[in-house]
């Protein structure tokens, strides 16, 4: 349904991880007791590495067929005859762009896990860690608004976090779907998609300039 699942058990107790049939048998010849411990296994939560948005198609058949079409055009109109610091120039905002567009589009954006009851709040120093972190002046600290139930996610949600309609999800300090890297945009790939939108006039610029200069 696109939620990460609630965070799975972070300790595992088995079953089978007391006292062993077999060494029972050794240690009643031996005439010792007994000393099997349950054991107990550690679980790491499930982090999202990559993600594809609702409007995937449009990322991945306009967005990035213009940016590579316009490149390969400049590189082999524009570029050659010119200076060395010009040709670097270019090829590292060129690759910076495409590298930011897929920071933006195929990374996590800040979503968050289905909660079915909001997260207790006490002293425990996992609690801290569980809860959403915002920007509290010119700091980092934790959440600590009301978390609200919202009917369509189904879910509680703290409140720096919006329930995104087209990717169907919550998402930390949501701001908007943008069509063209093809996904929303949140915490967490927000200064990505502001390299991205700074760098595509920046290329553009570059590209025109390299473009006419060498028709003159």
């Amino acid at each position: 349904d696109g939620f990460v699942d609630e965070e799975e058990a972070v300790l595992h107790q088995r079953s089978n991880g007391g006292v062993n049939p077999d060494s029972k048998d050794d240690d009643d010849e031996s005439g010792n007791e007994p000393t099997g411990t349950p054991k107990k296994r550690m679980v790491r939560r499930r982090e999202i590495q990559f993600v594809l948005g609702p409007f995937w198609p449009m990322l991945l058949f306009i967005t990035y067929p213009l940016i590579f079409g316009v490149s390969a055009l400049t590189l082999r109109v524009g570029i050659p005859g010119k200076p060395w610091y010009v040709q670097l120039g270019w090829a590292l905002t060129t690759t910076q762009l495409i590298r930011s567009l897929f920071n933006t589009g195929f990374r996590d954006p800040g979503i968050l896990r289905r909660r079915r009851s909001p997260p207790p709040v006490g002293d425990d120093e996992n609690d801290e860690e569980d809860r959403p972190r915002r920007r509290l002046g010119m700091r980092w600290g934790v959440e600590d608004r009301p978390w609200r139930w919202s009917d369509q996610a189904q879910s509680y949600r703290p409140g720096n976090s919006t329930y995104c309609p087209d990717c169907k999800v919550v998402i930390e300090e949501f701001d908007h779907t943008c069509p063209w890297t093809g996904t929303a945009i949140g915490k967490k790939n927000m200064a990505s998609f502001q390299m991205f939108v700074g760098l595509v006039f920046v290329c553009l610029i570059m590209d025109i300039f390299l473009l006419t200069s060498g028709a003159m």
